[in-house]
């Protein structure tokens, strides 16, 4: 009987691909939703902040729908879906993008943003062997390099028309939905697409397929990510008026983030070679140290200079634990499991981005900006201090 060739390792070129087509396509997207909104659709910024909110909250959904799929169906066909449910989604916006059709089409397109990060960085867990978190670092910094191309793209082609933002970034989707087709053909788990479940030789029945399973360590974790990105949305969200009130021109706001993407393009090869020969909870706890003290420092910057050390600040502690903990979650979860343990990653994600600028909001209205930095700096403590306990070497023998 003639035996099928073992399938191919997959390619982390092509993956790395993927992660830069992705982010440069969701890069575009977010700066501009506020902006079309309030400006030619003449929506307030609450509308604004709702639609951002929805958009998150449907990006969850995705999310958890992407990791099932990549377990229990064909991730290359569910990562072609994803992409196409995004591509053509924001080409309808082209035509389609009065209001409040344009909420609509949005929703649309970031459900299948959503399905796209979790399938990503399931894909990213397949690298066989130590390289696993080095594919997480290398994705890491790729997915800057997408932050940059797609913040440069809003800044020269959005006074030329919104339309051609949004064309561009639906044929990116596109050609992520043709990539995924050509290249991402080997199934993840090591088996061929069409093969059925590997059969129990003694029985011979399917084998029993893992579970994932939420563990005190998988909750501390998803705890972390979920303040970790709530924190985050600060300075997405509140940073540029309260950058204005201090007298600042909104360009120093646009001026950070090319800083921040810079600073990850040069230097995560440092950090990540540094975190790289650490216990995972070594690296993820001194970079969420690290991250929360900024918000501390904030509560004392009055002049540019001084808000730019304190997102370098921040950026380090971010280098540090943001791509460690995604190849920590897969580390500790079975590998049959890849794709809901990074959908839960993502989920956390996700999360935060929505309570994170309805938080803010909340407390700028109320003039309690330094008490809203202190917070956050208060619940990451509390947090890195519950995953400290928890992630012991005698409370688990995985921490490596």
């Amino acid at each position: 009987m003639q035996t099928k060739p073992a399938p191919r390792e997959l390619n982390e070129r092509w993956l790395l691909l993927g992660v830069l087509l992705s982010n440069t396509g969701n890069s575009m997207i977010w700066p501009i939703t506020t902006l079309y909104m309030t400006g030619p659709l003449h929506q307030s910024f609450t509308a604004a902040g709702l639609v951002l909110m929805v958009g998150s909250l449907i990006s969850i959904v995705g999310a958890y729908l992407g990791g099932w799929l990549f377990d229990h169906w064909y991730p290359r066909l569910a990562l072609a879906l994803a992409a196409g449910i995004a591509g053509l989604a924001l080409l309808a916006i082209v035509i389609w993008n009065s209001w409040p059709i344009y909420a609509i089409l949005l929703w649309i397109s970031v459900f299948g943003m959503g399905m796209i990060q979790t399938l990503i960085n399931a894909y990213g867990t397949k690298i066989d062997g130590p390289k696993t978190r080095v594919v997480f670092n290398n994705m890491y910094i790729v997915l800057n390099i997408g932050v940059v191309l797609g913040t440069l793209a809003v800044g020269y082609l959005f006074d030329y028309g919104f339309t051609y933002l949004m064309a561009l970034a639906g044929l990116i989707y596109l050609a992520l939905l043709v990539l995924s087709l050509c290249v991402f053909r080997i199934n993840p788990a090591g088996q061929s697409q069409s093969s059925p479940e590997p059969a129990d030789a003694a029985k011979g029945r399917p084998a029993q397929k893992e579970r994932f399973r939420l563990t005190p360590l998988l909750v501390w974790i998803g705890a972390l990510l979920f303040i970790m990105y709530l924190s985050y949305m600060l300075w997405e969200s509140v940073m540029a008026p309260h950058m204005r009130n201090l007298g600042m021109p909104t360009s120093n706001f646009a001026d950070l983030w090319m800083i921040n993407g810079v600073t990850i393009i040069v230097f995560q090869k440092f950090v990540s070679n540094w975190a790289n020969r650490r216990p995972y909870r070594i690296s993820v706890l001194l970079g969420s140290v690290i991250f929360a003290s900024s918000f501390f420092f904030l509560v004392f910057t009055e002049q540019f200079w001084q808000i730019v050390i304190v997102f370098e600040l921040l950026t380090v502690g971010e280098m540090l634990a943001s791509p460690q903990l995604p190849a920590w979650v897969a580390q500790i979860t079975p590998v049959s499991v890849a794709g809901q343990a990074q959908g839960f990653v993502s989920m956390m994600i996700s999360a935060g981005r929505v309570v994170g600028p309805v938080y803010a909001g909340v407390m700028m209205d109320a003039g309690m900006m330094n008490t809203l930095f202190l917070s956050v700096l208060v619940a990451m403590l509390v947090v890195c201090l519950g995953l400290y306990w928890i992630s012991r070497p005698s409370k688990t023998s995985k921490d490596s």
